[in-house]
Protein backbone atom coordinates (compact mmCIF):
# COMPACT_ATOMS: atom_id res chain seq x y z
CA UNK A 1 0.00 0.00 0.00
CA UNK A 2 2.91 2.53 0.81
CA UNK A 3 4.45 1.83 -2.44
CA UNK A 4 1.45 1.92 -4.48
CA UNK A 5 0.97 5.86 -2.76
CA UNK A 6 4.85 6.69 -3.31
CA UNK A 7 4.47 5.97 -6.96
CA UNK A 8 1.15 7.66 -7.52
CA UNK A 9 2.85 10.43 -5.78
CA UNK A 10 5.37 9.95 -8.59
CA UNK A 11 2.83 9.96 -11.12
CA UNK A 12 1.97 13.54 -10.39
CA UNK A 13 4.96 15.05 -11.38
CA UNK A 14 3.66 18.58 -11.54
CA UNK A 15 2.48 17.96 -7.69
CA UNK A 16 6.23 16.81 -6.44
CA UNK A 17 7.97 19.65 -8.00
CA UNK A 18 5.74 22.35 -6.38
CA UNK A 19 6.86 20.33 -2.91
CA UNK A 20 10.86 21.52 -4.28
CA UNK A 21 10.84 24.89 -2.37
CA UNK A 22 9.77 23.40 0.45
CA UNK A 23 13.27 22.43 1.37
CA UNK A 24 14.75 26.31 0.51
CA UNK A 25 13.75 26.52 4.09
CA UNK A 26 16.56 24.69 5.66
CA UNK A 27 19.43 26.54 3.89
CA UNK A 28 17.61 30.08 4.43
CA UNK A 29 17.34 29.49 8.70
CA UNK A 30 20.95 27.74 8.55
CA UNK A 31 22.17 30.47 7.08
CA UNK A 32 20.47 33.08 9.31
CA UNK A 33 21.49 31.19 12.68
CA UNK A 34 25.31 31.20 11.09
CA UNK A 35 25.17 34.49 10.60
CA UNK A 36 23.98 35.67 13.85
CA UNK A 37 26.18 33.50 16.02
CA UNK A 38 28.98 34.65 14.35
CA UNK A 39 31.79 35.54 17.19
CA UNK A 40 29.57 34.26 19.63
CA UNK A 41 31.66 31.03 21.09
CA UNK A 42 34.86 29.20 19.59
CA UNK A 43 32.86 26.43 17.87
CA UNK A 44 34.27 25.74 14.76
CA UNK A 45 34.47 27.97 12.32
CA UNK A 46 31.92 31.15 14.39
CA UNK A 47 34.92 32.87 15.27
CA UNK A 48 35.44 33.19 11.57
CA UNK A 49 32.20 34.43 10.65
CA UNK A 50 32.09 38.03 11.29
CA UNK A 51 31.62 41.82 10.39
CA UNK A 52 34.70 43.43 10.71
CA UNK A 53 38.21 43.06 12.11
CA UNK A 54 40.43 45.55 14.49
CA UNK A 55 44.25 45.59 14.00
CA UNK A 56 46.80 47.97 15.39
CA UNK A 57 47.90 50.31 12.09
CA UNK A 58 50.55 51.38 14.43
CA UNK A 59 51.71 48.76 16.42
CA UNK A 60 52.49 45.72 14.27
CA UNK A 61 54.53 43.88 16.56
CA UNK A 62 51.87 42.65 17.96
CA UNK A 63 49.66 39.88 17.15
CA UNK A 64 46.53 41.26 18.23
CA UNK A 65 43.00 41.14 16.32
CA UNK A 66 39.64 41.59 17.31
CA UNK A 67 36.54 40.68 15.39
CA UNK A 68 32.74 41.72 15.49
CA UNK A 69 29.40 39.81 15.22
CA UNK A 70 26.44 40.78 15.66
CA UNK A 71 25.81 39.88 19.28
CA UNK A 72 29.54 38.62 19.59
CA UNK A 73 33.19 39.19 19.53
CA UNK A 74 36.38 37.80 19.59
CA UNK A 75 40.06 38.57 20.63
CA UNK A 76 43.01 36.79 18.76
CA UNK A 77 46.37 37.07 20.45
CA UNK A 78 48.33 35.21 17.86
CA UNK A 79 47.90 31.89 20.25
CA UNK A 80 44.42 31.52 21.09
CA UNK A 81 41.10 33.17 20.05
CA UNK A 82 38.38 33.79 22.95
CA UNK A 83 34.90 34.84 21.63
CA UNK A 84 32.19 36.11 24.24
CA UNK A 85 28.82 38.01 24.22
CA UNK A 86 29.47 41.81 24.38
CA UNK A 87 26.02 43.30 24.74
CA UNK A 88 26.05 45.66 27.15
CA UNK A 89 29.51 44.70 28.05
CA UNK A 90 31.87 46.97 30.06
CA UNK A 91 35.40 47.97 27.84
CA UNK A 92 37.57 47.22 30.93
CA UNK A 93 36.08 43.78 31.59
CA UNK A 94 35.79 43.06 27.79
CA UNK A 95 39.27 43.49 26.81
CA UNK A 96 40.72 41.83 30.11
CA UNK A 97 38.46 38.92 29.00
CA UNK A 98 39.35 38.37 25.45
CA UNK A 99 42.93 39.51 25.94
CA UNK A 100 44.26 38.24 29.59
CA UNK A 101 47.82 37.65 28.71
CA UNK A 102 48.21 41.05 27.96
CA UNK A 103 46.62 42.42 31.43
CA UNK A 104 48.42 39.95 33.16
CA UNK A 105 51.75 40.73 31.48
CA UNK A 106 51.39 44.71 31.45
CA UNK A 107 55.43 44.77 31.60
CA UNK A 108 56.21 41.99 28.69
CA UNK A 109 59.39 40.18 27.60
CA UNK A 110 61.83 40.29 24.80
CA UNK A 111 60.07 37.52 23.08
CA UNK A 112 56.67 38.58 23.61
CA UNK A 113 56.07 42.31 24.37
CA UNK A 114 53.37 43.79 25.91
CA UNK A 115 50.41 45.65 24.55
CA UNK A 116 50.09 49.07 25.98
CA UNK A 117 46.30 48.35 28.04
CA UNK A 118 45.26 51.87 26.62
CA UNK A 119 45.35 50.63 22.93
CA UNK A 120 43.67 47.37 23.35
CA UNK A 121 41.14 49.23 25.30
CA UNK A 122 41.11 51.78 22.41
CA UNK A 123 40.50 49.14 19.86
CA UNK A 124 38.04 46.85 22.05
CA UNK A 125 36.05 50.14 22.36
CA UNK A 126 35.85 50.92 18.88
CA UNK A 127 34.67 47.63 17.88
CA UNK A 128 31.93 47.65 20.57
CA UNK A 129 31.06 51.00 19.26
CA UNK A 130 30.81 49.58 15.72
CA UNK A 131 29.06 46.45 16.66
CA UNK A 132 26.46 48.89 18.65
CA UNK A 133 25.64 51.84 16.39
CA UNK A 134 26.92 50.62 12.63
CA UNK A 135 25.72 47.18 12.64
CA UNK A 136 22.30 47.24 14.37
CA UNK A 137 19.91 43.54 14.71
CA UNK A 138 18.49 44.16 11.61
CA UNK A 139 18.95 40.73 10.62
CA UNK A 140 17.73 39.23 13.17
CA UNK A 141 14.29 40.90 12.88
CA UNK A 142 14.42 39.18 8.90
CA UNK A 143 15.10 36.08 10.76
CA UNK A 144 12.43 36.28 13.22
CA UNK A 145 9.73 37.47 10.28
CA UNK A 146 10.78 34.81 8.35
CA UNK A 147 10.00 32.23 11.28
CA UNK A 148 6.54 34.22 11.63
CA UNK A 149 6.14 33.43 8.07
CA UNK A 150 6.36 30.29 7.62
CA UNK A 151 3.83 29.62 10.77
CA UNK A 152 1.48 31.55 8.48
CA UNK A 153 2.36 29.97 5.75
CA UNK A 154 1.66 26.62 7.21
CA UNK A 155 -1.69 28.17 8.88
CA UNK A 156 -2.71 29.27 5.29
CA UNK A 157 -2.35 25.75 3.26
CA UNK A 158 -4.29 24.13 6.04
CA UNK A 159 -7.15 26.69 5.78
CA UNK A 160 -7.03 26.30 1.72
CA UNK A 161 -7.25 22.54 1.86
CA UNK A 162 -9.85 22.48 4.52
CA UNK A 163 -11.77 25.93 3.99
CA UNK A 164 -14.51 26.94 6.65
CA UNK A 165 -17.24 29.05 5.20
CA UNK A 166 -18.32 30.46 8.31
CA UNK A 167 -14.71 32.30 8.57
CA UNK A 168 -14.45 33.79 4.67
CA UNK A 169 -11.70 36.57 6.07
CA UNK A 170 -9.85 34.26 7.97
CA UNK A 171 -7.99 32.94 4.98
CA UNK A 172 -7.59 36.17 3.76
CA UNK A 173 -5.95 37.20 6.83
CA UNK A 174 -3.28 33.82 6.77
CA UNK A 175 -2.95 35.09 2.95
CA UNK A 176 -2.08 38.40 3.86
CA UNK A 177 0.23 37.78 6.69
CA UNK A 178 2.15 35.30 4.63
CA UNK A 179 2.66 37.36 1.75
CA UNK A 180 3.40 40.38 3.92
CA UNK A 181 5.83 39.08 6.53
CA UNK A 182 7.58 36.97 3.82
CA UNK A 183 8.40 39.77 1.60
CA UNK A 184 9.52 41.68 4.61
CA UNK A 185 11.94 39.49 5.73
CA UNK A 186 13.36 39.06 2.16
CA UNK A 187 12.90 42.75 1.97
CA UNK A 188 15.47 43.37 5.39
CA UNK A 189 17.75 40.44 4.15
CA UNK A 190 18.54 42.45 1.34
CA UNK A 191 19.06 45.82 3.16
CA UNK A 192 21.15 44.13 5.85
CA UNK A 193 23.23 42.16 3.23
CA UNK A 194 23.82 45.48 1.65
CA UNK A 195 24.43 47.35 4.42
CA UNK A 196 27.05 45.06 5.76
CA UNK A 197 29.03 44.99 2.10
CA UNK A 198 28.73 48.80 1.53
CA UNK A 199 29.83 49.56 5.00
CA UNK A 200 32.59 46.70 5.55
CA UNK A 201 34.32 48.07 2.51
CA UNK A 202 33.89 52.00 3.60
CA UNK A 203 35.22 51.15 7.01
CA UNK A 204 38.25 49.06 5.44
CA UNK A 205 39.46 51.89 2.81
CA UNK A 206 39.01 54.01 5.39
CA UNK A 207 40.96 53.10 7.95
CA UNK A 208 43.60 51.72 5.48
CA UNK A 209 43.79 55.25 3.17
CA UNK A 210 44.25 57.25 6.11
CA UNK A 211 48.40 57.34 7.06
CA UNK A 212 47.37 58.63 10.18
CA UNK A 213 45.20 56.16 11.04
CA UNK A 214 45.70 53.91 14.08
CA UNK A 215 43.33 50.61 13.89
CA UNK A 216 42.98 48.76 10.23
CA UNK A 217 39.52 47.13 9.63
CA UNK A 218 38.89 44.30 7.25
CA UNK A 219 35.62 43.30 6.71
CA UNK A 220 34.32 39.58 7.01
CA UNK A 221 33.98 38.08 3.67
CA UNK A 222 31.81 34.73 4.87
CA UNK A 223 29.03 36.72 6.30
CA UNK A 224 28.50 38.91 3.82
CA UNK A 225 28.49 35.41 1.34
CA UNK A 226 26.06 33.80 3.99
CA UNK A 227 23.78 36.99 3.91
CA UNK A 228 23.78 37.23 -0.09
CA UNK A 229 22.97 33.44 -0.59
CA UNK A 230 20.05 33.73 2.39
CA UNK A 231 18.73 36.39 0.39
CA UNK A 232 18.96 34.29 -2.68
CA UNK A 233 17.47 31.58 -1.55
CA UNK A 234 14.94 33.42 0.29
CA UNK A 235 13.76 35.46 -3.03
CA UNK A 236 13.12 32.57 -4.46
CA UNK A 237 11.29 30.69 -1.75
CA UNK A 238 9.18 33.91 -1.38
CA UNK A 239 8.41 33.71 -4.87
CA UNK A 240 7.56 30.22 -5.27
CA UNK A 241 4.88 30.69 -1.92
CA UNK A 242 1.49 30.99 -4.84
CA UNK A 243 2.77 27.60 -5.88
CA UNK A 244 3.18 25.92 -2.54
CA UNK A 245 0.07 27.49 -1.30
CA UNK A 246 -2.24 25.93 -4.07
CA UNK A 247 -4.77 23.18 -2.69
CA UNK A 248 -3.23 20.20 -4.86
CA UNK A 249 -0.40 19.89 -3.03
CA UNK A 250 -1.87 19.71 0.52
CA UNK A 251 -3.88 17.09 -0.89
CA UNK A 252 -0.84 15.23 -2.14
CA UNK A 253 0.78 15.45 0.92
CA UNK A 254 -2.17 13.76 2.61
CA UNK A 255 -2.24 10.85 0.07
CA UNK A 256 1.32 10.45 0.68
CA UNK A 257 0.67 9.86 4.44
Amino acid sequence: MVLFKLAKMFIKPTSTIRLAPCVLIIPIILFQALSLSGCVSTSPAIPDIYIVSLEPAKNTSLPVEVRVGYFGICGDDGEIVRCQSSAGGDVNIVTNSLFPKFANNATGNATRPAAPPSELQDIVATAIQIQSRIFGSIFAGASFFFFIGIIFLFLYKRDNANPNPDKPRRSAILRRGTYGLLYLSTGLVFATALATTEAGGVLQFSSQAASSSAIFMHAGRTIQVLQWMTFGFAMIFTATVPILVRPGIVQTVKDFV
